[in-house]
């Protein structure tokens, strides 16, 4: 039977521990042998202490309780911050109080020292104002994934109260079941707790190292490529196909230049010379995504080989009439889908356009050409004494490995 007056609970002996009686809508009071009536609220199967009968009444707590499930429901709070904000509210006018202040705001009040929540989104304000990541996924992943996995056990804690045990046993699991997420969040937390170490909030990182955690082994899938000796059947495959003269052309790009589709497919005639053949991607303004620009953000020129160049031409010639944008427009002069050339590039078989990197790497590597050159050629970033000391973009050297690499594909 459901409680509903002030007096059935003052009334009320339990006949054992944690016997429960329902007060409300969501609302429970659980009694014990000793004496103790503990209001609690539950939300999705979890149980949240309100508070004791006496210190509140069935009335506040029923209104604390329809308030804590309308914010929980929107998702405006954590559970872990009802919690905090429950425990500091008398009426619903304080709990609204308490939600008004950001939660680590809350946790440090009495020393100063902040909370990890604060921490981390400044520090995550901090990598979105330099601009780190580029796409807007790549952009949402280290705020959204902490707040699904990390923010209800860390969030109110201070930051000189987080140990290396609370992350070990936080973080593990993720390892295990995403093996991309767990290792991405523990960078995450390592480079907040860095920076509060600089702030001399804390003497030194609890974080544990990568090496610490258990890790299942996952084969590494490769994109799929062709040897390069089959590169001329693709070729001769792909002037034979049924396919417009403008995609014929950006599949031919791909092909010899390694760009990813992406890049390709937003190709613009403002960064191509015709007459010199020079291909000259301007360095990815602020805020943009990779589409149209290189992956490295950084300005990149190559020199398109004379027999691509001349193809490039005659597509330019049957747009003379109307000027467009891009290089491969479709329809109403949009730029072509990426997709539509790695959908194609699977019809000649197990093809992906990733893979024509791999497939430009081998043939050079049977052709003795230096693999700085080739790394030159494809953009790849340098490591290590590369990137300190060979700075040289090889321009004129790239320019010969890319007429040669046409030939070869092409069979002149």
């Amino acid at each position: 039977m459901d409680f509903t007056t002030d007096l059935q609970i003052r009334k009320w002996k339990p006949n054992s521990n944690n016997e429960i009686k329902r007060v409300g809508k969501g609302l429970y009071i659980r009694g014990f042998l000793s004496g103790r009536k503990l209001f609690q609220i539950r939300f999705k199967q979890k149980w949240i202490d309100l508070d004791d009968y006496g210190s509140k009444t069935l009335a506040a707590a029923q209104e604390l309780s329809l308030a804590s499930l309308r914010k929980l429901k929107a998702n405006e709070v954590s559970i872990e911050q009802l919690k905090a904000s429950l425990s500091r509210s008398a009426s619903t006018d304080d709990f609204s109080d308490e939600l008004q202040q950001r939660p680590s705001e809350i946790a440090a009040s009495a020393t100063g020292i902040p909370a990890f929540d604060e921490m981390y989104r400044q520090w995550y304000k901090l990598q979105l104002k330099v601009n780190r990541w580029t796409h807007k996924s790549s952009r949402s992943k280290p705020i959204r994934s902490y707040e699904m996995h990390l923010e209800a056990a860390l969030g109110n804690l201070r930051v000189d109260k987080i140990t290396r045990v609370d992350l070990k046993n936080l973080l593990q699991p993720l390892y295990l079941s995403n093996r991309d997420l767990g290792p991405a969040l523990r960078g995450y937390v390592d480079e907040v707790l860095e920076e509060a170490v600089d702030a001399e909030l804390i003497g030194y990182n609890p974080c544990p190292p990568h090496k610490r955690f258990a890790k299942p082994q996952a084969k590494v899938k490769h994109a799929p490529s062709l040897h390069f000796e089959q590169l001329p059947a693709l070729w001769t495959w792909l002037e034979a196909a049924p396919f417009s003269f403008t995609v014929k052309v950006a599949m031919k790009t791909v092909i010899v230049t390694a760009h990813r589709a992406s890049v390709v497919a937003f190709a613009r005639w403002d960064h191509i010379d015709l007459k010199t053949g020079k291909w000259a991607i301007p360095e990815r303004p602020e805020g943009a995504n990779n589409v149209g620009y290189m992956k490295s953000g950084r300005p990149f020129a190559m020199q398109l080989p004379s027999g691509l160049l001349n193809e490039f031409r005659s597509l330019h010639q049957s747009n003379a009439s109307e000027p467009l944008e891009f290089v491969f427009a479709m329809n109403g002069g949009r730029p072509m889908n990426a997709e539509t050339l790695r959908r194609n590039f699977k019809k000649f078989g197990d093809v992906s356009s990733h893979g024509f990197r791999n497939s430009l790497k081998t043939w050079a590597l049977h052709q003795d050409i230096d693999q700085f050159l080739v790394d030159r050629y494809v953009d790849h970033s340098l490591v290590g004494l590369d990137r300190a000391y060979r700075r040289d973009d090889m321009y004129p050297q790239r320019a010969e490995l890319a007429e040669r690499y046409f030939n070869f594909i092409r069979r002149a």
